[in-house]
């Protein structure tokens, strides 16, 4: 009987262990889990503050809290992509920003790609020849997103506006029976050509909308075939194009036929050749000039004394009935261009008239709603970079007069303080040249001032 008591001895204990055993492990892991959720609830509720140290043994330790441990000190990959690494990184950033009129993001980069490459120049120029040069003439995709590009370099002058056009024997060849038929020829043979029905009339029609309001497609309209090539090239599509385009603001589409039809004869009744090689205003766009200033900061330190180098813009846009709107800020354009629509009216916003003296001299006459006495004067010269035609307006004299307020006369700024306006097209412009029916003159300059604001 003992020797059986004694046999079941061992076995009981083993039993009480190993109860003991699996109390003592719920017990951890509901401690564990205590733990877990007050650090968690702490970090939450105070995150600049350190939670207090815990002390736990190694063996207590989880899995989890050191994948949470490890996540943390991980890095995101996106955003070191798109951070400059290389020289050539920065170099590149800085040529763009100094294309846009950022000088001072432009001199930064450039600090830092020398810094990382003495030859970094050098480099670069090797690259734009043979990577950056051979994609430019390749059709870009569109974007929404606005750039402004500030030409860099010598003005262009136009050649001869009496040259014979390049591609006159091109057009004598299409016409000639020798380069067969000007029918439409479909891809697939089976697939009708559904624009074939209509007539002639119709499509130059089309192709005139088109010169007015996306002169840019044009080229590529003439590269689907010989007959949209010949539709691209009559003349009416660009006597009509050229008789609102260069129409000056007080007269009327009849008066301005009879003066464009005189006019073309400088360039021996081309009128194509006039179009591009005329200067013109471009209304599809915004005129903007990027100026920059050194002003003195503040500091409590007598040894260290900041400078700030502020960039600011001025930007014009002219509209086809005669007026104009200026606008003065520091924010830059992918945030302003959208916003000069008529009736726009801001701080440092000016509204006016603009006449065009002659074929590349505009004379402004604008105010500011701010200041209701005083009359701003500006005079602008059309010229022509190698970036595009008549892209450039220089200035030539800007003063304001101050009505009712003596002892004060006329007010000269100095030109050397600003810089040049660029022009860059605005895709979500909306052009509205007059119509036929439209008869009545817009403005005169000599009219009284008070009728300059538009609110």
């Amino acid at each position: 009987m003992k020797q059986q008591l004694n046999d079941n001895m061992p076995s009981q204990q083993e039993d009480v262990l190993e109860e003991f055993r699996m109390e003592w492990r719920e017990e951890m892991k509901e401690k564990r889990k205590k733990n877990n959720s007050q650090s968690s609830a702490s970090t939450k509720d105070k995150p600049s503050e350190h939670p207090p140290q815990q002390k736990i043994s190694r063996e207590e330790e989880s899995v989890a809290d050191l994948i949470e441990r490890t996540e943390a000190l991980t890095t995101n990959d996106e955003e070191k992509k798109t951070e400059p690494v290389t020289a050539m990184d920065h170099y590149v950033i800085a040529v763009d920003n100094e294309r846009q009129g950022k000088l001072g993001k432009a001199l930064d980069s450039y600090r830092r790609a020398f810094k990382l490459d003495p030859n970094i120049d050098f480099v670069y120029k090797k690259h734009y020849q043979t990577g950056i040069l051979p994609k430019i003439p390749a059709v870009q995709k569109a974007t929404e997103e606005f750039k402004h590009i500030v030409p860099i370099g010598n003005e262009y002058t136009a050649p001869s506006a009496t040259r014979k056009d390049p591609l006159q024997d091109l057009i004598e060849y299409f016409l000639s029976e020798e380069s067969g038929s000007l029918e439409y020829i479909p891809t697939l043979d089976y697939k009708p050509v559904a624009i074939a029905k209509l007539p002639s009339e119709i499509m130059l029609n089309i192709v005139r909308i088109l010169a007015l309001h996306s002169v840019s497609t044009i080229p590529h309209f003439a590269l689907v075939c010989k007959k949209f090539f010949l539709y691209s090239r009559d003349p009416s599509v660009w006597q009509h194009a050229c008789v609102r385009v260069f129409r000056e603001p007080t007269m009327t589409l009849e008066q301005s036929r009879q003066y464009q039809t005189e006019f073309v004869r400088q360039y021996d009744g081309h009128w194509l050749r006039m179009f591009i090689d005329r200067p013109r205003i471009r209304y599809d766009g915004v005129y903007i000039s990027t100026c920059h200033y050194i002003r003195h900061g503040i500091s409590e330190a007598s040894w260290n004394q900041p400078i700030h180098f502020v960039t600011y813009y001025r930007y014009i846009r002219f509209f086809p009935d005669g007026t104009i709107l200026k606008h003065v800020t520091t924010t830059e354009p992918a945030h302003v261009v959208r916003l000069l629509q008529p009736g726009y009216n801001k701080k440092q916003c000016f509204h006016g008239k603009f006449m065009l003296n002659d074929d590349s001299h505009i004379t402004i006459v604008m105010k500011d709603s701010t200041l209701p006495r005083e009359t701003f004067y500006l005079m602008l010269n059309m010229k022509t970079t190698h970036r595009g035609r008549h892209n450039k307006l220089v200035w030539e004299e800007y003063y304001s007069n101050s009505e009712g307020i003596e002892g004060r006369g006329d007010h000269q700024y100095d030109l050397k303080l600003l810089k040049p306006y660029f022009f860059s097209p605005v895709r979500s412009y909306k052009v509205h040249y007059p119509n036929e029916m439209d008869n009545n003159l817009p403005f005169k300059l000599d009219d009284d001032h008070d009728d300059l604001l538009i609110i």
